[in-house]
C-alpha cells in the first residue's frame, strides 16, 4: 500500500483531527514532509480539507487535515 493510500485510509477511517507531525508520527512516514506533500496533493483532488484548528493527538493550534465536508 502506498503512503498516500495509508494517509487517506486512516483519516477516512478516523474522525479526529490531526496535523501532520501527528500523522507522521501515527503512521511512521518519514520525513515528516512527505506527509505535508500527501496531505497538499489530497486537498488538491478535493478529498481533503486543511485548516488551522487543535490537533486531536498533539492538542496544538496547527495545521490539521480532515475530510472535506467533516
Amino acid at each position: 500500500m502506498s503512503n498516500i493510500q495509508i494517509v487517506q485510509n486512516f483519516i477516512n477511517s478516523e474522525n479526529d483531527l490531526y496535523c501532520d507531525d501527528c500523522l507522521s508520527e501515527k503512521l511512521d512516514i518519514k520525513p515528516r514532509q512527505q506527509v505535508n506533500q500527501i496531505c497538499n496533493k489530497l486537498k488538491k483532488q478535493g478529498l481533503l480539507k486543511r485548516e488551522v484548528k487543535q490537533c486531536s493527538s498533539c492538542s496544538k493550534d496547527k495545521l490539521i487535515n480532515k475530510l472535506e465536508g467533516f
